[in-house]
């Protein structure tokens, strides 16, 4: 397995609370180990995540604009990502984002 080499910049207190949790716990041998982890934990969560499948599929649509792929694969590529997407994920993403903006272009009291 080929390794990359990542250099990563942690505010003190940070650095002082995984050193404290990896002394602790004895969990995972160094801090590498531990941020390897928490990557490879955070990248399921993301691939996972329903606004991150929305993306992909908006994605998927603007390529399919541009390509000359056929309408049955890009029919399987868009079932494939319709089953990752949930729809009450969905629903309240799009609850948060209205609010959100309205917030913004109206204030907090609207």
């Amino acid at each position: 397995m080929k390794y990359a080499s990542v250099s990563v910049k942690f505010p003190v207190e940070l650095d002082t609370e995984i050193e404290r949790f990896l002394d602790e716990t004895g969990i995972y041998t160094n801090k590498s180990e531990f941020i390897k982890e928490a990557c490879r934990s955070h990248l399921r969560e993301l691939n996972d995540d329903t606004a991150i499948a929305a993306l992909r599929l908006e994605q998927l649509l603007a390529q399919a604009e541009q390509s000359r792929q056929s309408d049955s694969d890009i029919d399987a590529e868009l079932a494939a990502l319709g089953e990752k997407v949930d729809v009450d994920d969905l629903e309240q993403a799009v609850e948060e984002a209205r609010k959100e903006t309205s917030e913004q272009v109206y204030g907090s009291d609207a």
